[in-house]
């Protein structure tokens, strides 16, 4: 029997992300882009399939499928960068796992209108549910600013890559499948072709109330506080909203808005050189608060801080300017935002509110200090308009930001040096206390996280797991 002509194999997308390898017929007198497809991420198989031998092979299908889904799901992809639950998992693929832990403690009702919610979402980020009639592993894409996160739930694997190089590779894969179906006589070619010429209009359609999580009536609420049509235009404007929404009653909403609102531009030219600096230095390689660790040592450095000296998050704020402004919005779950772009900001809304940890001087220091990584690294990356601590914001950052501030105001190095040198656990912590002004909490965590703690007592293991975990405080 004559072999099938095929179209010479295309490889499409950067070998350190997401890479599609397709090789469709020729010869497909259905119009459904016939061919060979294989997946990989990182040069890992995702989507393979195998002959009798187990040896692996490229997998053949009709893959108008994924086009079809591409068309379909196209604004969401592009412009959603949160879950539609209260929870916020480092990585997509964990996602459903943070939602089920959720669910153990809710009604059932409450559980079963979630669940749907839940796998909607499901159905318009992971590239799997696009086949029809072949289950595939998942690959679940979401977006988080300029900044992607591609899982591969059976390589057990998150890569994080520029949000360019995914929609680029997007785009490819689906204009070659539409090339592929463009003359097709079938419905679901042609449909599928429709979708994805108008995938742009769509998104213009909806980009708006995904950039924002709220719908027209919902922001038209916001007009008489100075947030009008034109403002939200702005991203920063868009991403303090999409952060605090679900998080907070509206009328503090409103009035985080309407503070951001009120902010001017600043220039910051000596903070933009730092930023610049540090992304020329930094890498996005291992875990988040690897990467927060180092973030930190190398800040100081950079700032010509002595490794053990203490440092104050508000003087070089201020030396780089950008505005920091107390707020008080009492029960409030926000304890700051923070938005910079090129109509208002970079400032920083600091709820000093009593029952606030910004409320206490040591907690105020320690948000201080996580909103600088943001500042710092996070502008061009995973958070290009604003950040909202205590609210909607993505979990990855959130957590390298963390670890930056615990480093930044109190390196391990440090911690681990002063409990040697001392004759008891808290007598150290007490005189650390002191000169480095930070929570107890922040202090038992970098004992914690330090080498030192293999050669604590028992008793004061103990205290370190009671005050890291704010069973107990330094009395």
């Amino acid at each position: 029997m004559a072999e099938k002509i095929r179209r010479p194999r295309r490889l499409i997308g950067a070998p350190e992300g997401l890479q599609f390898e397709l090789a469709l017929d020729a010869e497909d007198p259905r119009g459904l882009a016939w061919g060979h497809c294989r997946v990989f991420l990182a040069g890992e198989p995702v989507w393979v399939g195998e002959d009798p031998d187990g040896t692996e092979i490229p997998l053949q299908w009709t893959w108008v499928d994924l086009l079809e889904f591409l068309g379909r799901a196209w604004p969401w992809l592009i412009a959603e960068e949160d879950y539609p639950l209260p929870v916020q998992p480092l990585y997509p693929a964990l996602f459903l796992r943070e939602a089920e832990r959720r669910w153990e403690d809710l009604s059932e009702a409450q559980v079963e209108e979630e669940e749907e919610q839940a796998h909607r979402f499901l159905a318009r980020h992971d590239l799997a549910a696009a086949m029809k009639g072949l289950f595939l592993p998942a690959v679940l894409l979401l977006r988080q600013g300029n900044t992607g996160h591609i899982s591969a739930a059976a390589l057990r694997q998150t890569r994080v890559r520029p949000w360019r190089e995914i929609q680029t590779t997007l785009e490819m894969v689906g204009d070659h499948l539409a090339a592929a179906c463009a003359d097709s006589a079938q419905p679901r070619a042609q449909q599928a072709y429709a979708a994805w010429r108008q995938r742009d209009a769509r998104l213009a359609q909806r980009e708006l109330d995904l950039a924002t999580g709220l719908t027209h009536d919902e922001r038209a609420r916001f007009e008489p506080f100075g947030v009008t049509a034109g403002q939200w235009m702005h991203p920063e404007i868009r991403a303090v909203a999409r952060m605090t929404r679900g998080a907070v009653i509206p009328e503090h909403q409103a009035a985080l808005l309407a503070q951001v609102v009120r902010s001017p531009h600043l220039a910051t030219p000596v903070l933009d050189d730092l930023a610049a600096r540090c992304r020329s230095a930094f890498q996005e390689a291992g875990k988040p608060h690897e990467q927060g660790y180092g973030l930190a040592s190398w800040l100081r450095t950079e700032l010509g801080i002595d490794e053990f000296a203490s440092v104050e998050p508000k003087d070089w704020l201020e030396r780089w300017n950008v505005r920091v402004q107390e707020i008080h919005l009492e029960s409030c779950p926000i304890e700051a935002v923070t938005a910079w772009g090129e109509q208002h900001g970079p400032v920083i809304l600091l709820n000093r509110a009593e029952g606030c940890r910004s409320a206490h001087q040591y907690g105020a220091r320690a948000t201080l200090a996580h909103e600088i990584a943001h500042l710092i690294l996070d502008r061009d990356a995973a958070l290009p308009a604003g950040e909202v601590l205590g609210g909607r914001t993505p979990e990855y950052p959130e957590k390298r930001a963390r670890a930056f501030a615990a480093e930044f105001l109190f390196p391990r190095r440090l911690a681990e040096n002063a409990i040697r040198e001392s004759n008891t656990l808290e007598e150290a912590v007490l005189i650390l206390q002191g000169e480095h002004r930070v929570s107890t909490e922040l202090l038992a965590w970098q004992i914690y996280n330090s080498g030192v703690r293999p050669a604590l007592t028992e008793k004061e293991t103990i205290l370190l797991d009671q005050w890291r975990t704010g069973a107990a405080n330094l009395q």
